[in-house]
């Protein structure tokens, strides 16, 4: 019975694997190959890594072996394809930064009140939260952050934004079942901000690549300078992994550490993103956890460059008529 237990896990982690491999080459081309793409890689390593252990204990030393070698192959993945776990080098800078918080807060199930005090700890410029609940304000946190100032804050859907200063509504671009997506202008301590804020569908029917694209061409006609939110799609998405000319992951640029961002307390996906353009320097990009949702929350340090405007291109021609 032992022997047969043994054989029916070797083949079904197998199986996994080969599910696994078959996403880890075509990725999310295709609905179907989306699918095996969306096998952790911690979950294979670890399975692998369990039977090696297993072998080992009962002194199967060369099937032990053999284990090992399957299970580093996943975990080649997480150490050089998901994960950077060497520390970015960015230059020195004597100027303030500006802290951009980005959190998908779970409805506030596990307290809304202990979030906004969370949150405010961070003290942050500014706040993108996703799947607030309904009929939520963000007042205790202005109340929680006497010290930024004068501040605004409005809710997008189920979004909510909070920033020093002003934030002006430019819209939503994008708004259907699969994918919402909203345009705001922060004006910010050194100067305005475009912030694309994204909230992409969970569910698993839904091919994500065909929808990321969207918001790809949405970036290159409205040249945000922050593009943030719950993207729903691993980090290294075809999509995802390939950005507009001039955009870049605040993770792979300045971020280091365990990336992935959900399910709290065992993260396995990177499905939280941060991505910036050319008006950006970036200094820091730092993924912390939190027992008040199923999600990291996420923490990029940076400068504006130049403080110019960030008005498209027909409302800026109608200001310079004026």
């Amino acid at each position: 019975m032992k022997r047969t237990f043994n054989r029916v896990t070797i083949t079904l982690l197998s199986l996994l694997t080969l599910t696994w491999g078959v996403g880890q080459v075509y990725r999310d081309v295709t609905w179907l190959t989306g699918l095996c793409f969306y096998v952790p890689s911690p979950v294979v390593a670890g399975g692998w890594m369990s039977v090696a252990v297993g072998s080992a204990w009962r002194r199967r030393r060369r099937f032990a072996g053999l284990t090992l070698v399957m299970a580093l192959i996943p975990l080649a993945v997480i150490c050089v394809r998901e994960n950077s776990f060497v520390r970015s080098a960015t230059p020195t800078s004597t100027s303030p930064t500006l802290r951009l918080v980005h959190w998908n807060v779970f409805r506030g199930h596990m307290g809304w009140d202990e979030i906004q005090q969370r949150l405010a700890g961070e003290r942050a410029d500014f706040y993108l939260l996703s799947e607030i609940p309904d009929g939520a304000s963000l007042e205790e946190l202005t109340r929680l952050r006497p010290d930024a100032g004068e501040s605004q804050w409005f809710r997008i859907g189920i979004m909510a934004v909070w920033g020093r200063g002003t934030i002006e509504d430019l819209g939503w671009l994008l708004k259907t079942r699969e994918a919402k997506v909203h345009l705001v202008r922060w004006h910010s301590p050194q100067g305005p901000v475009k912030i694309l804020a994204v909230d992409l569908i969970s569910d698993l029917q839904v091919h994500r690549d065909p929808v990321i694209q969207q918001i790809h061409r949405l970036i290159e006609e409205h040249q945000p300078d922050i593009i943030v939110g719950d993207f729903n799609a691993p980090r290294e998405s075809l999509a995802l992994s390939k950005l507009p000319s001039g955009f870049r992951h605040a993770y792979w640029t300045v971020g280091n550490g365990w990336s992935y961002t959900w399910p709290v307390p065992v993260p396995m996906f990177a499905l939280d993103q941060c991505i910036f353009g050319s008006r950006i320097t970036p200094r820091d990009y730092e993924l912390k956890t939190s027992g008040l949702s199923d999600h990291r929350l996420g923490v990029f340090a940076f400068e504006v460059r130049g403080g110019g405007d960030t008005m498209g291109g027909e409302q800026a021609s109608a200001e310079a008529s004026k």
